[in-house]
């Protein structure tokens, strides 16, 4: 299990330190570099299906279909919905009952949980269901059967799973339907629906398509709706899920800030430098050291719904992080430009409201790309599902090209939390920090006291911990969040910021931690701007990404569900290399049925020892696969296959495993919380100390489809970075690695085009 940790400025301390000298090299991608791959799969009979089995397993479809009758015949749509519950072995794609569902006549309605496959149904195709289980004998059809442990009817307990009783509490609730595998059932099903909302008499409204996706709907006056309109509405065939409307936080909680003995005052900006959005509760009119960092505002909150005390402290960490925390070395010495969109109630704002503000905020402001929320809905995520927050950022993302820095989420319950890490506690992460777009961001603490709670480099007793639905690895990294003292109160070990009253006072929190990762982001996508190809928000957090790995010891898969990929300490370490590594960032744009491969790989002479490679190498992978947002827990549509290895012939065998990867060779289940597969952000890490052989290496990409996941549109841009380091510091490496990448035909280009910014 994971131990105490290791201040960051020791692990930092002997290492060498990237030059401008060394700017990582960009290789373009050619469609040379695809190759077709033959598909694979077949049928596989888990279990003997054979005429007791098919009895079985008729009696749970009569069972749910005896659920869903009433329904049925009471839309005019006539479609109720049946939950496949499959077997752990045939979660994978190729195990899918997708003949089974075919023959039948029904309609794919996506997945939740990752072993439930939703399907509709009316009376016709659950007659003919019935019929092709007891009687049909083809070999797929007897392997589909096989792959089914149980049918189940989607009732009330699914579409209102926090219960009716919560809908009413709340008042507000946000309501999904379903959508089918055709165009004129899913009109006619959301006609039916709205028809029926209105028979209600409730109050509604559609939720913006672009953020939210087609068919979501408000409701509101919840507290006024009667007993049995909550029953029938739990029983409204084709609605997916109501849920309560969550509240979205400036911060998990509100924590107490005391004031620093001495004031120390910031300094007005003197370079030209980059800007994040802010997204929060705005920054307060009397806070004048932060004013002169501010270039442009657009308040949708005004006072008494804010105190403008949370947006402040966290613009002051953008604009001066460093000069404010001078005893935090392993700040960034760097600091941006504040656009302060005063967009969150200080006690919260509905999620619903909070997505329609930054709907409008974000195109105001189109030469902002990165944007800074330190806000979260105090609980944890789902295990097994993306909450709408989420989703919606992860559309807002793609709709206008911003990366979002989102905070990970505070856990203040009792037992606090210790370190290493013991027991099971509800401090997972929050929502929207789950979010496949979004760079997520936990807290350690750099300097430790008598009373704090951690030792230097633990993650902060208070920091959300990943993973998130589906075992999705989170937090991506973490940075300075401060220390807490005991018993749960600021100290000198928090971080010091500036208040409402322009006073600097101290507190801790994940919401301090983003803004530092946000403005080392911004200046990321500052130095690649005005390039051959344009800055994105996937480049941008695989350059973040990597950067935390290579300042960062190699953890485990417990470790870095609270480290993620470690503490990325400059933004230099994103963008050039140090004497004693070489790394190369590879774009390429994978399509379906392709492989794409770069060989033979260029290595640097000094870190071949008789015809071994003795080294440690460091991948990143990002990408920004489709998503889907009716698809439950198969919610990423696209998996991305990382190969690093020597070939034989025209295979290869993988040399550097993923993080997790010991667990790859078992079932779906197992790949998916052990070995990241779906998971749009890959992290793969070896060290060869007695070298490896090989004649030709190759670093190779492939990607692979959901089952019922159309072929891709367009192909998936995919970022890779990879680092050879050495393992002695030997200096020659970094020119060697040109040189041998000089005796390629790659097409390549110096990475940055812009120095960053430097105090």
């Amino acid at each position: 299990m994971a131990t105490r940790g290791t201040p960051p400025a020791r692990r930092g301390a002997n290492r060498q330190q990237p030059t401008l000298e060394n700017p990582i090299q960009r290789i373009a991608f050619h469609a040379s570099d695809l190759s077709g791959v033959a598909p694979g799969g077949g049928s596989t009979e888990f279990v003997p299906v054979d005429r007791m089995y098919r009895e079985q397993l008729r009696s749970t479809l009569n069972q749910a279909a005896a659920t869903i009758r009433d329904e049925v015949q009471a839309s005019r749509h006539g479609l109720g919905t049946l939950i496949l519950r499959l077997r752990p072995e045939a979660i994978a794609k190729s195990h899918r009952p997708a003949e089974l569902v075919a023959e039948s006549g029904l309609l794919p309605a996506g997945h939740e949980r990752i072993e439930e496959m939703l399907v509709a149904a009316d009376a016709s195709s659950l007659g003919t269901f019935d019929q092709v289980i007891q009687l049909r004998d083809t070999r797929k059809i007897r392997a589909n059967l096989s792959a089914i442990a149980t049918i189940e009817a989607w009732g009330p307990r699914y579409r209102v799973p926090t219960g009716t009783r919560t809908l009413r509490e709340r008042g507000r609730a946000i309501l999904r339907l379903f959508r089918y595998g055709n165009a004129n059932t899913n009109a006619q099903v959301e006609e039916v629906v709205l028809e029926t909302l209105k028979e209600f008499r409730l109050r509604f409204d559609p939720l913006d398509s672009d953020s939210f996706g087609r068919s979501v709907l408000r409701l509101v006056g919840l507290t006024e709706a009667s007993d049995d309109v909550l029953a029938r509405l739990a029983n409204l065939a084709g609605v997916r899920r109501i849920v309560p409307e969550p509240v979205a936080m400036p911060t998990a909680t509100v924590f107490p800030v005391g004031v620093a003995p001495s004031l120390s005052f910031m300094l007005p900006p003197t370079h030209d430098l980059p800007t994040v959005g802010i997204f929060d509760t705005g920054v307060s009119s009397l806070a004048s050291q932060v004013h002169p960092w501010i270039n442009g505002s657009d308040p949708y909150v005004l006072p008494p719904e804010t105190d403008y005390q949370h947006g402040t402290n966290v613009a002051s960490l953008v604009a001066a992080a460093r000069q404010l925390n001078s005893n935090h070395d392993e700040l960034p010495s760097l600091g941006a430009f504040v656009h302060d969109v005063c967009g969150v109630e200080t006690n919260g704002g509905n999620v619903s409201d909070l997505i329609e503000r930054l709907k409008d905020a974000i195109p105001k402001r189109p030469d902002v790309k990165v944007w800074n929320l330190s806000l979260g809905v105090p609980s944890p995520c789902d295990e097994q599902t993306f909450s709408d927050f989420a989703m919606a950022l992860d559309r807002l993302s793609d709709k206008y090209g911003v990366l979002f820095v989102v905070a990970a989420g505070n856990y203040v319950d009792l037992p606090r939390r210790i370190w290493p890490a013991g027991a099971i506690l509800q401090d997972r992460i929050g929502s929207p920090a789950e979010a496949t777009r979004v760079l997520t961001v936990g807290s350690v603490c750099h300097l430790a006291g008598p009373e704090s709670l951690n030792s230097a480099g633990e993650p902060a007793a208070y920091s959300r911990r990943g993973p998130g639905p589906v075992f999705t690895p989170k937090p991506d990294l973490v940075h300075a969040g401060g220390n807490v003292h005991s018993p749960w109160a600021p100290g000198n070990t928090s971080m010091h910021l500036v208040m409402a009253s322009n006073m600097i006072g101290y507190s801790f929190g994940t919401s301090f931690a983003a803004p530092v990762a946000a403005t080392m982001a911004a200046h990321v996508w500052r130095s690649l701007e005005n390039t051959q190809q344009s800055p994105s928000p996937a480049l941008v957090k695989a350059l973040m990404i990597h950067a935390a790995q290579l300042s960062s010891p190699p953890y485990s898969t417990a470790e870095r569900r609270y480290f993620g990929a470690g503490l990325p300490l400059d933004v230099l370490d994103c963008l050039y290399d140090t004497p004693d590594s070489f790394t190369l960032l590879f774009e390429a744009d994978l399509a379906s049925g392709m492989r794409w491969r770069k060989s033979p790989y260029p290595l640097p002479a000094s870190l071949m020892h008789e015809g071994k490679l003795r080294a440690e190498v460091i991948i990143t992978c990002v990408y920004a696969p489709p998503l889907d947002h009716t698809a439950g827990a198969e919610y990423v549509r696209a998996n991305v296959e990382l190969s690093f290895g020597v070939l034989n012939g025209d295979n290869i065998s993988s040399k550097v495993p993923m993080t997790g990867e010991d667990y790859t060779d078992g079932y779906e289940a197992a790949q998916v919380e052990n070995g990241g597969k779906w998971a749009p952000v890959k992290i793969h890490r070896k060290s060869f100390p007695n070298g490896v052989a090989g004649d030709t290496w190759a670093l190779q990409a492939r990607p692979y489809l959901r089952a019922f996941e159309p072929s891709l549109a367009r192909p998936i841009r995919t970022y890779i970075v990879c680092t050879l380091r050495s393992l002695t510091g030997n200096t020659a490496v970094h020119e060697d690695g040109l040189r041998a990448l000089a005796a390629t035909n790659w097409t390549r280009a110096a990475l940055p085009v812009r120095v960053p910014v430097r105090a």
